[in-house]
């Protein structure tokens, strides 16, 4: 690709777009010889493959690392698979058996998802990705009932095998761009050890996370400033402004340790009508998408931020200057709108100190 590569991720166009070129799993079993049982095929019903794409639209965005070149990366195992169709069962299966070899620990049985899909990247650019997934296995009931002797009896069974659809069963995922469109060469999750990788997942992806804590805190606070101000005036809610938001995008890396974007959106994001809220969120998102940010999960480091960003700042006409960090409400001031465009600020203080 020509250009630059792209520091965000996939928007929300991009991902409603994405189509499953190739998909298979293989069952991790602890018991087996090699701890991996090889399939040949696997069959989806339209409702799982339904499941599998919006699973994987979860993970569209997410943290950012790219391929270490000092250690064995999967790199190149990725690529095959995009350009090796007759060979993609073999080295999903070898790709499964090495994931399943650097686990040293106890490992929960479950199957491990290897699968090329492919986005609208622009008008008539198809581009792919591939897509692993370790999905724990666990046991769930089914019922049926019967009449006996007059009385209606349930009769519960145990199915050992049961993948749960919930979007909780996915432990491990990786999302990985072999195109060098994108700055990033993955985006990877982990239940367990979130917000980081454990290290033998990190070890068998073979990467590094991209950015630091603190540059991800710094985008992320700058992107809400630059969304908020471009949002016209006539679209705001009602006593809302870039300062508003900023405030409460500042209290959230404030009071998180750990980043997550829709907590995120849904604490910089107000406005009392449901599907006006709703707009203002997928736009933020976009924002912090195309900044890299959506999705990331990172370690809040709020003190990285310069101090005259941490700064909320109004100024009247009569030349009054109006200096604090945070929300309003947090340091005791009330700015209600009157008729012809005027406000009133009002500031209740412990006490007025006189500088100069």
């Amino acid at each position: 690709m020509a250009g630059q590569p792209l520091e965000g991720v996939l928007r929300q166009g991009q991902r409603d777009t994405l189509e499953v070129v190739d998909f298979i799993f293989h069952i991790i079993d602890p018991e087996a010889p090699g701890r991996v049982i090889k399939l040949d095929e696997v069959q989806l019903q339209d409702r799982q493959r339904s499941f599998f794409l919006d699973r994987l639209r979860d993970i569209a965005e997410g943290t950012q690392y790219i391929f270490n070149p000092d250690v064995p990366n999967i790199q190149e195992q990725s690529q095959r698979l995009v350009n090796d169709r007759a060979g993609f069962v073999e080295l999903s299966y070898n790709m499964t058996q090495e994931f399943a070899r650097l686990h040293r620990g106890n490992m929960s049985a479950g199957i491990f998802i290897i699968s090329v899909v492919q986005y609208l990247a622009s008008a008539h650019d198809w581009q792919q990705l591939v897509f692993l997934v370790k999905m724990d296995q666990q046991e769930s009931f089914i019922y049926r009932y019967e009449d006996i002797d007059g009385r209606r009896v349930a009769i519960v069974d145990q199915v050992p095998n049961a993948l749960n659809e919930n979007k909780r069963a996915i432990q491990k995922s990786a999302l990985i761009d072999v195109s060098n469109r994108f700055a990033w060469n993955v985006l990877a999750f982990d239940r367990v050890k979130k917000p980081v990788l454990g290290d033998y997942y990190q070890a068998f992806l073979g990467v590094i996370e991209r950015q630091q804590d603190s540059a991800l805190t710094r985008s992320a606070y700058q992107a809400v400033r630059k969304w908020a101000k471009e949002i016209p005036q006539d679209q705001l809610p009602p006593g809302e402004d870039v300062n508003t938001y900023r405030g409460r995008a500042l209290n959230y890396l404030n009071d998180h340790d750990t980043f997550d974007t829709d907590a995120f959106l849904d604490t910089v994001v107000r406005n009392e009508n449901p599907e006006k809220k709703a707009e203002h969120v997928r736009s933020l998102r976009d924002s912090l998408a195309e900044a890299g940010i959506a999705g990331q999960t990172f370690r809040s480091r709020p003190d990285s931020l310069p101090k005259a960003q941490r700064k909320q700042i109004y100024e009247t006409s009569e030349g009054v200057t109006i200096t604090y960090e945070g929300t309003p409400e947090q340091v005791g001031m009330l700015i209600e709108h009157l008729d012809g465009g005027r406000s009133r600020v009002t500031i209740e203080t412990h006490q007025l100190i006189p500088k100069g």
